[in-house]
């Protein structure tokens, strides 16, 4: 009796361990050292609730027809481009299409599969045409309302056949897998598995695998101190700025190993070629990184990303926040205090120091008119601007 009571003992401690490393493990498609994304909401829920508000979370998704719906206005009109040709935004059943006609035919229409952006300036789309992503013909940009060509494409035609390679998801998304294949004697393609894309940026791209990290704290309740995880402040300040730079240093370099092996704590020039020589002027999209390092305030501070930005945050109350960062340094400034007590001005430290500035890499156009209509962005070069 005492042997098939200890027997039983053990095979039910065996199998709820099981169990349980079944539910931390998931199954992410990055590997097992990586945990299902719900048990962080077990222990950080008000962390886990704003960052599915914040832009990081939400700078990729699945398409969402009532989201799309929205963006619809009664009111739109079709967008005509050079050739007469012109688009049209439609529902067809539960999906919403892109739709291209001219003189009445469908030439072309493709269904709205993945969002690109979070939607706080733009948002651009894909759709799926077998195991190859392709961009829309239209971009949704907040600062017009409404739709335009998207960026880069041409104003005399609608495009269909852009193709979006698994390098956007390395910034818009957490993972995705991709197989590379010969088409042809010299033609490479690339081919993306949709099933292991992992949407925006969720907790374990900028803290690490989470697994070792679950499994020690619901074994150690009690423990305090975070185990097995990497907490962004531990980090140098260098090492931090390359975790942010992964993203925000620009997609102009040229990686020569997969940002998503990238780990908190890692070097970022170890991932990308070295540049030489360049003298191309530093856009103000996607070279955040590099602008903040040519201002006088991050080269006299030991300021970082996070000095200004909070990652877990969902977006709202963030101009204060932005002018008590700049106030914590000028608090013996006369003129930044007397500006911010002036109740005639209605300006504030981001305007006049970190102006909006036009992408000389994206810009849109209005279609039949060919009108160059600049894409304005806050440049990160803290500075005294005329």
């Amino acid at each position: 009796m005492i042997i098939v009571i200890s027997l039983l003992i053990l095979s039910v401690t065996f199998f709820s361990k099981c169990f349980r490393q079944d539910a931390i493990a998931g199954n992410d498609p990055r590997g097992s050292l990586y945990a299902d994304a719900n048990t962080c909401i077990t222990c950080h829920k008000d962390i886990s609730d704003s960052s599915m508000h914040d832009n990081h979370y939400r700078t990729s998704s699945l398409a969402n027809k009532e989201a799309l719906t929205r963006l619809i206005s009664p009111s739109m009109t079709d967008f005509y481009f050079a050739d007469s040709s012109y688009m049209r935004i439609e529902q067809k059943g539960d999906a919403i299409f892109q739709t291209n006609f001219s003189r009445d035919k469908q030439l072309n229409s493709q269904s709205f599969d993945i969002v690109f952006g979070s939607g706080e300036k733009a948002q651009t789309y894909a759709y799926w045409n077998g195991d190859k992503l392709y961009e829309l013909p239209l971009t949704y940009f907040v600062g017009i309302n409404g739709w335009a060509n998207s960026p880069g494409f041409p104003a005399s035609h609608a495009r269909f056949d852009r193709i979006i390679e698994s390098r956007c998801f390395q910034c818009h998304g957490s993972y995705v897998n991709r197989e590379f294949t010969q088409s042809g004697s010299l033609r490479v393609e690339e081919k993306i598995d949709r099933n292991t894309i992992i949407y925006g940026i969720d907790c374990q791209r900028c803290h690490g695998p989470a697994k070792e990290h679950v499994e020690f704290h619901k074994d150690n309740p009690s423990a305090k101190k975070a185990m097995y995880i990497t907490s962004i402040s531990s980090l140098s300040r260098q090492r931090q700025l390359d975790l942010c730079g992964t993203c925000h240093s620009g997609n102009d370099q040229a990686p020569q190993r997969d940002l998503f092996g990238f780990k908190p704590g890692d070097t970022l020039s170890n991932y990308y070629y070295p540049e030489f020589g360049s003298s191309r002027e530093m856009d103000v999209h996607g070279k955040q990184l590099q602008l903040l390092q040519a201002s006088l305030c991050f080269q006299k501070s030991t300021m970082t990303c996070t000095s200004c930005h909070n990652a877990h945050g969902s977006g709202s109350g963030q101009l204060q926040a932005f002018i008590s960062a700049c106030m914590d340094c000028h608090q013996q400034s006369t003129h930044a205090t007397t500006m911010l007590n002036d109740k005639a001005m209605t300006m504030n430290c981001i305007d006049c120091h970190m102006p909006q500035q036009a992408s000389k890499d994206i810009y849109f156009n209005n279609g039949a008119e060919r009108k160059i209509i600049p894409y304005f962005l806050t440049t990160h070069k803290i500075g005294v601007y005329k």
